[in-house]
């Protein structure tokens, strides 16, 4: 699409949300509210990181990144991060005083800081960190990231291969393979020990300050859904006399105005989900203050591959339609969406893996010459017809192809395919969510193909994903840490962060057809699409992480990528950055390349 077009197209999105973003009015009201609502005096940073209300406050429980951001304020892991001279953060020992690795990489040995206490005042002992991660790799709790426990080895019993001397400080974790990354594990939210006999299943005891005991630098003094979530300083945490605030107000709304509005209003120091039509503006009106951080992760549409889009005079297989919902994504021109829609310095995707990910052996695995790439005419005008990119024209053909019927052609820019499906297309309206979601619809209905656009909480959509019952959806995955297998583990089978489905049962969706009552489990995937899941992916991803030789395991990565992008459930718009501004007086912030905000040592002058 020319230039023109894609502006257009912006400037229709914006003009077109008023009714979502709410009045002036009402964003005036909000921040006011939150003026109302900020305690603790000048010596407390207050924040908006968006994404409203956190689905789960249970670091076990926990997915999602904003919840992520502030469980680390009242948790700690063995390993954690500090800023060194240079203002770098580096990862060091948290809770553990200290540790050893094994020569054979099997045996990683703690030793517990002295005098390590929960934030109610009460010791904290190595046996009960070991019952809290046994806790989070129970299958009773179910955790989205339970299956990051199967790193460690397990007893005879059942139990996890960790032996504890309560006098002695000491934990020991058997591993039955070589783990790269497991000190970043240990340093990883749903790693952070919780107070076992305080924590139901359920999460709730995650939203009671007075069970809300934890091991990190804060506690929490109170938990307001849609509202704020607030803590005061930890005075047991072990590094107490470093931390120099009194306290952190997360403050809880997906409205973007609301938010932007609070910042310019200096009620809040920090904020997060700034719409891209304010970038040009806020640069002018506020120098140095808005910052585009380099961040490892995707944003992607994810499909259901239990949704049947045959069109209705013919019946598509499981595979046919894999290539369908591959056609739908080829359609979006993502140099247009980084550079006209969200406009922060984001790259535009050429596979799943983000840019700078690494594999053990390439530092960028998109630089690799062993990794595919899957959209690489997305500004290219065709040859066939210039008004169209070279990758929409091969995903028209590919929809004419697979027998979608249409009227008009290619060649004279007029093809509208006629008996394409609708799609349920669900998003939560945070950052530029609403403006990415408008252009893909309208890219679409350019083609006759519509999509029915639901906005919903983030909670709320979390819980629909989580039960299967949405057809498509906006996603965003960022690195928990810097390595292939923190994403090629999204889409095991055992994975709750799963909601496309593949290799999981059908959940609560109800509008399949009779030959996609079984796509995700049934023998549809692979090279020659006769594989399940777990035989096509699953074993792919266990090799990956048992793989010792660097090259070897490149090649496996490089594999269960293309594996997964050959499903078409999955369509990478582009690689994030993450649009955030900070008041200048906020100093000694640690942002981490995988999105992670960490206020331990902040100071506010």
């Amino acid at each position: 699409m020319k230039k023109i077009l894609a502006l257009t197209l912006a400037l229709s999105m914006v003009f077109g949300l008023t009714a979502c973003g709410g009045s002036s009015e009402a964003s005036d009201a909000a921040a006011s509210d939150v003026t109302s609502a900020a305690g603790g005096g000048s010596n407390v940073i207050n924040m908006f990181l968006g994404g409203g209300t956190p689905l789960s406050m249970d670091p076990a429980l926990n997915s999602a990144s904003v919840g992520s951001n502030t469980i680390r304020s009242a948790f700690a892991g063995l390993m954690g991060f500090q800023l060194d001279d240079n203002g770098e953060s580096v990862m060091k020992p948290e809770l553990a005083e200290s540790y050893e690795i094994s020569d054979d990489g099997l045996t990683y040995s703690f030793v517990l800081r002295e005098n390590l206490k929960w934030s109610d005042g009460t010791d904290c002992t190595a046996s009960q960190i070991k019952a809290s991660w046994e806790r989070a790799a129970s299958e009773e709790l179910g955790a989205d990231y339970g299956f990051l426990y199967d790193v460690i080895d397990r007893n005879a019993d059942g139990s996890l291969a960790i032996d504890v001397d309560d006098a002695a400080r000491s934990f020991v974790v058997h591993l039955p393979q070589p783990c790269a990354y497991f000190l970043d594990l240990c340093a990883f939210v749903p790693f952070y020990p919780v107070r076992v006999d305080l924590a139901d299943n359920e999460g709730i005891w995650a939203t009671d300050p007075e069970t809300y005991v934890g091991l990190g630098a804060f506690k929490m003094t109170k938990y307001a859904v849609d509202d704020v979530i607030s803590f005061e300083k930890n005075p047991y945490y072990w590094n107490a006399d470093a931390v120099k605030v009194d306290g952190l107000n997360f403050y809880l709304s997906e409205d973007n105005t609301a938010i932007l509005t609070a910042y310019e209003n200096n009620t809040v120091d920090y904020i997060q989900s700034i719409s891209s039509t304010e970038f040009d503006r806020l640069n002018a009106d506020y120098p140095g203050e808005l910052a585009f951080w380099p961040t490892q992760g995707t944003y992607y549409i994810l499909f259901n591959v239990y949704k049947d889009l045959s069109p209705s005079a013919k019946q598509l297989t499981v595979q046919e339609q894999s290539k369908a919902r591959f056609a739908l994504g080829q359609l979006i021109n993502r140099y247009e969406v980084v550079n006209y829609v969200t406009k922060g310095g984001e790259v535009a995707a050429t596979g799943f893996f983000p840019a700078s990910l690494s594999d053990g052996l390439n530092s960028n695995v998109r630089e690799a010459s062993n990794y595919d790439t899957w959209y690489t005419g997305t500004n290219e005008p065709s040859d066939v017809n210039p008004d169209f990119t070279v990758d929409q024209v091969e995903a028209l053909q590919t929809l004419i192809d697979l027998g979608y019927p249409c009227k008009g052609s290619i060649e004279e820019g007029d093809i509208t395919f006629t008996d394409f499906p609708s799609i349920e297309f669900s998003f939560n309206n945070s950052g530029n969510n609403a403006l990415i979601i408008q252009y893909v619809q309208e890219t679409w209905n350019r083609f006759g193909i519509t999509g029915v656009v639901n906005q919903e909480a983030w909670a709320t959509l979390q819980t629909k994903l989580k039960a299967g019952d949405a057809e498509a959806a906006r996603m965003g995955w960022i690195a928990d840490f810097n390595d292939v297998v923190n994403f090629l583990e999204i889409f095991i089978s055992d994975s709750g962060n799963n909601y496309p489905r593949l290799g999981r049962p059908i959940g609560d969706y109800t509008r399949n057809s009779e030959v996609t009552a079984d796509a995700g489990v049934g023998a549809y995937w692979g090279p020659d699409g006769k594989q399940t899941w777990a035989d096509a992916y699953d074993a792919l991803v266990d090799e990956v992480k048992a793989a010792t030789d660097p090259e070897k395991r490149a090649e496996l990565a490089a594999e269960a990528e293309r594996v997964l992008m050959d499903t078409g459930s999955v369509a990478p718009l582009y690689y994030y950055t993450t649009a955030q501004m900070l008041k200048p007086n906020v100093k000694d912030v640690i942002r981490l390349a995988t999105d992670d905000v960490i206020w331990t040592y902040a100071s506010k002058n």
